[in-house]
């Protein structure tokens, strides 16, 4: 029996469906893109996403973004799928053949292309990691599938949404609610169409690394940390202890559970994919890097420092003493990510994101200021509970004073667009004090655009 986990391409031509939009197939920008992935010829690439910017098409990612978002360019290898992946090599160790299609890192720009290939898979089940500002290419493409495999849908959107997808859906046999590792498990073994619940892994060391066979699996790299291709993206932990409102996988996806790996079973897959696959960096793309106490911290670091690859990690700005970011530093760290969203105090309180309880504003100017070679990208929000156009002017002014500016190497940040999304904390408030009329309309749920927290603002 064969389970294909799947990623559908994710491409929009402005506010179209996949099932009318023949401009995708028609396009001949997207006919250069397509043929360039493989040619890699970077004037073709640069002259025709300079075209593709003006052209109305969105390319958006999907699997493994805990923040789902579009773009006016290609965007390309992005997010390792890692519930993805770590599903396909639990199966895989309980017998079954898998495997992993990844169509946004595979860089393909055809619904057409992408269901003729699956189809030559001949899964019995093709799994669909769905996401709530792509749930209508979701929904189209599982009917798609349908007509020559059995369908699961799974993912963070149906932990609210999946008995109104079941009802909707009927060509789509099962409903993988929040993390499916264990539940693609038991839905492959039992075959019952229907809701499966989740049952989230405590212990990530228990079960088999994440699975990379597959065809695009060397090509994922986080930019925003610069290090040497290929970039190895692997877990040191899943889950986070803190409880930001917005913050969507740690409620829908783990159920507020979180699970910290032993640095030497962290070591020791990094070992095999460096051997394996030839991987020359490290991104830890924790939900929050430095958690699980400082001496594990350390332990980690011994490990990381005999490895002697350059690493990055995205983590937060209290959750380490002074003296262990030194001894990050002196391990390899390079490049560190931190969750700011603001430096107003009464928009963190607004949502529970608690860095207003420390000084972290002083551990940044540290860090900024000891350790000049080391990448630091903070992520920044807009449109968050309690912001005002001032508060948010201010914050771009504490992130000048600092030295920070988009796109430059050593400090830079990023400015994303505060997204309700269901399950979340943010998402249940707003439908008490909005209605859930209000908070219906999915393709305002993209991170990078205006977002249905802006219609609240009007």
């Amino acid at each position: 029996m064969k389970v294909v986990f799947v990623n559908p391409p994710v491409v929009r031509f402005g506010d179209s469906s996949p099932e009318h939009d023949s401009r995708l197939d028609s396009s001949l920008s997207l006919k250069i893109l397509s043929f360039n992935k493989y040619n890699k010829i970077d004037l073709l690439n640069r002259a025709v996403s300079h075209l593709v910017q003006d052209s109305g098409f969105r390319f958006g990612v999907r699997a493994g973004s805990r923040w789902p978002f579009t773009m006016n360019v290609p965007i390309g290898a992005l997010h390792y799928p890692f519930i993805m992946a770590y599903a396909a090599s639990y199966l895989k160790s309980e017998g079954f053949e898998v495997n992993l299609i990844d169509s946004v890192a595979d860089e393909e720009y055809s619904y057409k292309n992408f269901l003729k290939n699956l189809k030559k898979e001949k899964a019995d089940i093709v799994v669909i990691e769905c996401s709530t500002p792509t749930i209508d290419i979701d929904l189209w493409m599982a009917k798609e599938i349908s007509k020559f495999s059995e369908v699961a849908l799974a993912g963070p959107h149906l932990v609210s949404q999946a008995e109104l997808l079941k009802k909707q859906n009927p060509w789509i046999k099962y409903f993988l609610k929040g993390e499916y590792i264990k539940s693609s498990l038991l839905m492959a073994k039992s075959r019952k169409s229907g809701i499966y619940d989740s049952e989230v892994v405590k212990n990530l060391d228990e079960i088999p690394f994440a699975f990379r066979d597959y065809a695009s699996s060397k090509k994922y790299y986080d930019s925003t940390m610069p290090t040497p291709k290929p970039q190895l993206q692997v877990y040191g932990s899943k889950g986070c202890p803190f409880r930001c409102t917005y913050c969507m996988w740690p409620s829908t996806m783990y159920n507020r559970i979180v699970a910290i790996r032993e640095p030497k079973k962290i070591a020791k897959e990094i070992k095999l994919c460096v051997k394996k696959y030839g991987f020359k960096s490290i991104f830890f793309d924790d939900d929050t890097f430095n958690v699980g106490g400082n001496d594990r911290m350390l332990e980690l670091c011994k490990e990381l420092k005999k490895i002697g690859l350059p690493w990055t990690m995205m983590g937060r700005l209290d959750c380490s003493p002074l003296e262990t970011y030194e001894k990050m530093v002196d391990a390899g760290c390079v490049g560190m990510r931190f969750g700011v969203e603001s430096f107003d105090p009464i928009v963190l309180k607004n949502i529970n994101k608690a860095l207003e309880r420390s000084d972290f504003v002083k551990t940044l100017e540290h860090l900024s200021t000891k350790y000049p070679q080391v990448m630091i990208h903070l992520t920044m929000m807009k449109d968050l509970p309690g912001q005002t156009e001032e508060s948010h002017k201010r914050d771009i002014e504490i992130l000048k004073k600092l030295g920070y500016f988009p796109g430059t190497k050593f400090r830079n940040f990023q400015l994303s667009s505060c997204v309700p999304f269901p399950g979340t904390e943010l998402y249940a408030q707003l439908e008490k004090e909005k209605g859930k009329a209000a908070l219906d309309k999915f393709s305002l749920y993209d991170g990078s655009k205006d977002t249905v927290m802006k219609t609240f603002k009007k």
